[in-house]
């Protein structure tokens, strides 16, 4: 399961949305202030202990400046200057209450893979489930929401 985009684009200003520019791993929105904020793909693993695997989503993470240089920078050999940066969570997670921007560590991978991100500790239901895991119920009623029949 995978979200569109780190911002709601009819939320934008017209020299936001003029500005806004994504492909499938790297998004960058220039605001009229002169703010920039710069958004990275990765996946969000929860372990699901009934199956012995985990179930990720695929996250947009606001990251600094400087890291969203180094995963750019390493993206094509996927050697990074660091192993990992600081980042928000983007969106609120289906069945949670707002979960977005929760602190998270961004561990760049090797390969080319995209980056896996690992909630900080908090008192948020999502750290919970990304430490001990997710049912499969769970998991089918996420994969429900997402494939509802057109009318």
């Amino acid at each position: 399961m995978a979200f569109g985009a780190p911002v709601n684009l009819e939320a934008l200003d017209e020299v936001a949305r003029s500005t806004f520019r994504k492909n499938d791993d790297f998004c960058v929105v220039t605001y009229a202030t002169g703010q920039t904020d710069r958004f990275i793909r990765c996946l969000l693993p929860l372990p699901v202990p009934q199956l012995s695997e985990e179930f990720c989503f695929g996250v947009w993470m606001s990251v600094s400046e400087r890291s969203w240089n180094v995963y750019r920078d390493g993206y094509d050999t996927g050697e990074y200057g660091d192993d990992l940066c600081f980042g928000y969570l983007m969106h609120d997670i289906p069945e949670y209450p707002s979960s977005m921007h929760l602190h998270a560590n961004v561990v760049f991978q090797p390969g080319n893979q995209r980056p896996r991100v690992f909630l900080h500790d908090a008192d948020h239901p999502l750290v919970v489930a990304q430490r001990e895991g997710v049912d499969v119920t769970q998991i089918e009623r996420w994969v429900a929401l997402t494939h509802r029949p057109e009318a």
